[in-house]
């Protein structure tokens, strides 16, 4: 009888979720945090001490600037004529750099605000009658007056002008000085970050405290959890920054500036309303109206040939023929071309000298065609460019779609006797409709958004006759020419909109479509 053998049980399998893991993640967001944290808190202190600075040059110009405008306009009471109101402001202003200097120097040695200013008042009284000296009796009485008279209003004045200076000053804040720093500036991107990086340091912190009191103080069951739930953020943080940073702050800011009218890269505008849009839409020298008519133009031609185009290269491509590797790697080719180089290829030939494509055209018995240097040519140009560039992606979208249509119906459709075209419209068009209805969404969105090939086929001009002016040319030209940051977001945004409703639109026909 044979003996039975006693083996060993397996030890249990450790639960996943250690409180290894949580213990790494403690440590890493506690690092990360505590490093922000002191990035930020250094760009602070620097900030401060700049801010400082800021503050004590802004408080000694504007309480000069204060005191020399109540000056003037006082002393100028007493003057009856134009030339005595020049000599007044010629002696003003001959005294108003020194006086800067030596109040700048008194408010940085820590003298009072009131002393500072009642020598600047003294300087600058003085210097208001400098010029007030000749020998008649009615200068002397107009300079006697000036001092009697700014000698009677001193204490008033100065408390006006010092209350005048604290409202500036208390206006600033660290914001202001934050936009006032230039890249060149030591330390400019600690400065400049510095909240982001408060931020980003306390949440991260926050985070690593968390797992920290997880992993010393809770049980096994709510350490696995919590791991499991923390684990994935390792992987999905940089994603999820990126998108934030370069794609939702830009389009949330873009919206935002829309409204800011006259913006500038300081951050200052005018004010808030739809100034921006209307400059846009309906101003004087606004190139918007063409720039929507020829993008509409470009798309309406462009996207259903390149589309009709793609469908019969593609169903050649598909199917069972030498070589197809090797066509098939041909066509995809130009997509990873850089989009420069292939434009002045097609520049040279579109050459109306030497182009290639007059020379075939030739050959025929044509005329020479001035593609380039005529307005009337500029549109064929581009659409023919438009419809070569989209083809290689299209065409790799189509033999996916192609290549998930079961053989089971081509097999059916020729043991019934169906010829090659009739297969081809009854059946692989209709089973390909959802594919072609993404290209054509695709090809659309990407056909609103043409600019590269403006650019390289005109030579940095929309057209020869600056007849080509496409949206996203226009938005290009408000920012790099005009330096009009508001109205170049009002015009992305009105792209945005004419996209969404053109989507809109295809997806409402692209439903009644038959698939049967």
């Amino acid at each position: 009888m044979t003996e039975k053998l006693n083996i060993p049980a397996r030890p249990p399998r450790k639960a996943r979720g250690g409180g290894k893991r949580l213990l790494f993640h403690f440590v890493l967001f506690t690092l990360l945090g505590a490093l922000l944290l002191g990035f930020g808190i250094h760009g602070q202190v620097l900030l401060h001490r700049i801010a400082e600075d800021k503050i004590l040059e802004t408080r000694s110009g504007a309480l000069i600037e204060a005191v020399t405008d109540r000056v003037k306009s006082e002393a100028e009471l007493f003057a009856g004529t134009t030339k005595q109101r020049q000599r007044i402001s010629g002696g003003l202003s001959s005294k108003t750099r020194s006086v800067r200097t030596e109040a700048t120097a008194m408010l940085g040695a820590g003298t009072d605000e009131k002393e500072v200013a009642a020598h600047i008042y003294t300087v600058l009284s003085e210097a208001a009658i400098s010029k007030l000296t000749d020998d008649d009796e009615a200068t002397r009485t107009l300079a006697q007056n000036v001092t009697n008279g700014l000698n009677e209003k001193k204490d008033e004045i100065i408390a006006s002008c010092i209350e005048q200076v604290e409202a500036q000053i208390s206006a600033m804040g660290m914001r202001d000085v934050r936009t006032s720093l230039t890249r060149d500036s030591e330390n400019y991107a600690v400065m400049y970050y510095s909240p982001l990086m408060l931020w980003v340091g306390g949440a991260f912190l926050v985070i690593g405290l968390f797992c920290g009191a997880i992993y010393f103080f809770a049980g096994d069951d709510l350490r696995r959890k919590v791991t499991d739930i923390v684990e994935p953020m390792d992987y999905l943080a940089p994603f999820f920054f990126g998108v934030i940073i370069f794609t939702l702050y830009p389009m949330v800011r873009v919206f935002i500036m829309a409204f800011q009218e006259r913006y500038k890269l300081t951050g200052e505008f005018l004010g808030w309303g739809i100034g921006n849009f209307r400059d846009v839409l309906f101003g004087v020298n606004t190139k918007l109206p063409q720039a929507l008519l020829n993008t509409f133009l470009y798309v309406l031609l462009t996207v259903p040939i390149s589309t009709v185009i793609a469908i019969l290269l593609a169903n050649l491509l598909n199917q069972k023929i030498k070589l197809r590797a090797l066509f098939q790697t041909a066509y995809f080719l130009p997509m990873v071309t850089s989009a420069v180089a292939v434009g002045m290829v097609w520049k040279y030939m579109f050459n109306g000298d030497y182009g290639l494509i007059n020379y075939l055209l030739s050959l025929f018995g044509a005329e020479r065609i001035p593609w380039l240097t005529q307005a009337q040519f500029s549109m064929a140009v581009m659409v023919i460019y438009g419809i070569w560039d989209s083809l290689p992606f299209t065409i790799i979208l189509l033999i996916s779609g192609l290549q998930n249509i079961d053989d089971h119906y081509y097999t059916v459709a020729k043991v019934d006797g169906a010829k090659s075209r009739r297969i081809f419209m009854r059946i692989t068009v209709p089973l390909l409709a959802p594919t072609i209805g993404l290209v054509l969404i695709i090809n659309s969105i990407s056909a609103f958004k043409v600019f590269n090939s403006v650019v390289v086929l005109f030579s940095g001009t929309p057209g020869p006759m600056y007849n080509m002016y496409t949206m996203v040319y226009y938005i290009f030209e408000q920012i790099s020419s005009s330096m009009e940051y508001g109205r170049a977001a009002a015009a992305s945004l009105v792209l945005f909109v004419v996209i969404l409703l053109f989507t809109v639109l295809q997806r409402f026909i692209q439903r009644k479509w038959n698939y049967n």
